[in-house]
């Protein structure tokens, strides 16, 4: 019996001998349907909980213009946080039991050659989905506030750093780099909701949250591990230089500056809660 042929190496090999996971082929149709999800959640669930949460006054009233409007944003925030939370939860199952979740040199040993188990390609397809739908309801859903096009910017970025790292190999340093961000998403959206409900002791234990796994694992761990382990460790192990995890390592550069501005508005807004003047500063002026 002749021996089983090794896995192909290189991006057009792996395409070619058909080594992308199923998980993938699903992703056309995860688009519309996570359009649908949202649409149905924000009129059995969202809108009636924004509705009960900023109308404390008599429904006979008029409602404010600016209470709608915050009424869409909450709506908004929520389903963030839905989506966040349910990434991060998908994420650390996937994970929890994983070596290279402690062990960044776990991260390269045995590549191209390793398969992702079955439970971490289901995040990496989720994570996928949802940014990808995440561009599409940045233009016909979203609210445009004045960071669309760094919002935008950021979008693009991260299906292509999460398609990218999937198709040549580097899936496992990819689910590091998704598991990271999830959770500071998850307390900025929260704090948002509190902040259109004008619930004061929510929002300033959001903000606080936010800060620290922000500031952590954005602006620490990622910069300050992930980064040099692609740079150091990679070589070291393999040894060579990799082409496409150096390309890769750019795109996660410019996503470190991205997040440095955006922890300069979240610092700004945290001034706000504290000076009791709370507002998004991303928000253009009505």
């Amino acid at each position: 019996m002749a021996a089983a042929s090794p896995p192909a190496e290189g991006l057009w090999p792996r395409l070619a001998a058909g080594n992308e996971d199923w998980l993938f082929v699903l992703m056309p149709g995860s688009i519309p349907l996570l359009l649908t999800l949202r649409w149905l959640l924000d009129r059995v669930l969202y809108k009636p909980v924004a509705r009960r949460a900023l109308l404390k006054d008599s429904a006979t009233k008029a409602i404010p213009k600016k209470t709608l409007h915050n009424i869409d944003r909450f709506c908004e925030s929520f389903w963030k946080c839905t989506a966040y939370s349910s990434l991060l939860c998908i994420g650390a199952y996937a994970l929890y039991d994983q070596p290279w979740l402690w062990h960044t040199a776990e991260l390269w040993r045995g590549w191209p050659h390793y398969e992702l188990p079955g439970k971490v390609q289901l995040y990496y397809a989720s994570q996928l989905a949802f940014y990808s739908s995440s561009l599409v309801m940045l233009f016909s859903w979203e609210e445009r506030r004045k960071d669309f096009g760094v919002m935008l910017l950021h979008h693009i970025v991260t299906v292509v750093l999460i398609a990218v790292s999937h198709i040549t190999g580097f899936g496992r340093v990819g689910s590091i780099i998704m598991i990271l961000h999830d959770p500071s998403d998850i307390f900025l959206e929260a704090a948002k909701m509190g902040n259109y409900a004008g619930l004061n002791a929510p929002v300033i234990a959001s903000f606080a949250l936010l800060l620290i796994t922000w500031f952590g694992l954005r602006l620490v761990v990622l910069p300050g591990v992930i980064i040099p382990s692609i740079w150091f460790e990679l070589p070291a192990i393999l040894g060579h230089h990799n082409g496409i995890a150096l390309g890769l390592s750019l795109l996660l550069c410019l996503l470190v500056v991205l997040h440095i501005y955006w922890f300069y508005l979240i610092v700004q807004i945290a001034v706000n809660v504290a000076r009791g003047e709370v507002r998004d500063t991303r928000e253009a002026e009505d």
